[in-house]
């Protein structure tokens, strides 16, 4: 993944040779909140994505296992739901005559104690390997993933993506490279638990939802996310003081954020503004929102962001992670 030229050669356009050497593969990313999972057909001549058979998602709820244990693990409840997720996965696979497998772990992967000894049995149980991957990884996938859609000049495009448990905000540098900045405790579940447990000083195991918040609450949590946001790297402040708009991917901030606060095609501050402001000093049923014990914190957190780098607009891109690993050669090589 070091040139970046390469890459964006392999992702950019959609192949439409009917005559070309297909390979149908089966992309998985274990994220800490849910397990994403694509099937297609790519062309293994030119890495392009010919067509998307199936794109789904298995929630399991890894990270708040992790959160809930005092000797950082995964619970024996939540390794069954998973491994049973993996037996259906690849039941999936074999329907649709899978060729190729690849699948990455991420965020709560990385922090739990016994994750090595987890994804040894999926492995033994369904003959599906899993990489934990590290945190610089996640952005790089996350970047081409964006990039797959066609819409992005790669020299100019900042993709900013938020999981569960952590975020990662990439762009290219003068290297041909790319530049990753990372929080791996700024995800959205891991933000929701800084201002439940630091803000408003509740027992996380107890306490699912910081609402309803005040405007204290709002304070607090804005200024711990604009000071992680603050010591971004300068080539990532300097693409979005040019371009003023990031691309933001993921089902949070397509599915999540975008129907709350934005105004056309982008998420704005003032869309975000305003749904903060009208939300504080509710509670969840008050909202209304099947997310609602996190719509609000995951508004605070964006716009705090957007605030300390200058962003102007997110544009939501309906994608995820599974994009990019289609079509990263290095996942593809040894299987």
């Amino acid at each position: 993944m070091k040139n970046i030229y390469l890459v964006v050669f392999f992702v950019i356009a959609v192949a439409t040779n009917v005559e070309a050497a297909v390979e149908r593969r089966a992309a998985i990313d274990v994220g800490s909140g849910g397990t994403k999972v694509a099937i297609a057909d790519v062309d293994i001549d030119t890495n392009q994505i010919v067509q998307i058979v199936l794109d789904t998602t298995f929630p399991v709820a890894y990270q708040a296992s992790l959160d809930k244990s005092e000797e950082g693990t995964f619970d024996a409840e939540t390794k069954e739901l998973g491994l049973k997720t993996f037996k259906e996965i690849r039941e999936i696979a074999d329907q649709y005559q899978v060729q190729k497998i690849a699948a990455i772990a991420t965020s709560a992967f990385r922090k739990a104690n016994n994750s090595q000894g987890f994804i040894s049995e999926i492995e033994k149980q369904t003959k599906i390997r899993v990489r934990i991957i590290p945190q610089r990884e996640e952005g790089e996938i996350a970047f081409f993933s964006a990039l797959a859609s066609g819409e992005s000049n790669p020299q100019e495009a900042v993709v900013w993506d938020i999981g569960t448990g952590s975020l990662q905000i990439t762009t290219t540098n003068s290297s041909e490279g790319l530049t990753v900045y990372m929080g791996e405790q700024m995800g959205s579940v891991a933000f929701k638990n800084y201002i439940v447990a630091a803000v408003q000083e509740n027992d996380i195991e107890d306490t699912l939802s910081p609402n309803p918040m005040n405007e204290v609450d709002l304070k607090t949590a804005d200024s711990y996310a604009r000071a992680f946001a603050r010591k971004a790297y300068p080539i990532i402040k300097q693409k979005i003081q040019a371009h003023g708009t990031v691309i933001g991917i993921g089902r949070l901030f397509y599915h999540s954020i975008r129907p709350l606060a934005s105004q056309g095609n982008v998420i704005t501050r003032k869309g975000l503004r305003k749904f903060i402001q009208a939300s504080l000093n509710k509670t969840d049923e008050e909202l209304n929102n099947p997310f609602a014990h996190v719509d609000v914190s995951n508004c605070i957190l964006t716009l705090a962001i957007m605030k300390a780098l200058h962003i102007q607009e997110i544009r939501p891109v309906d994608t995820t992670t599974t994009r990019g690993l289609l079509v990263s050669p290095a996942y593809w090589e040894e299987e």
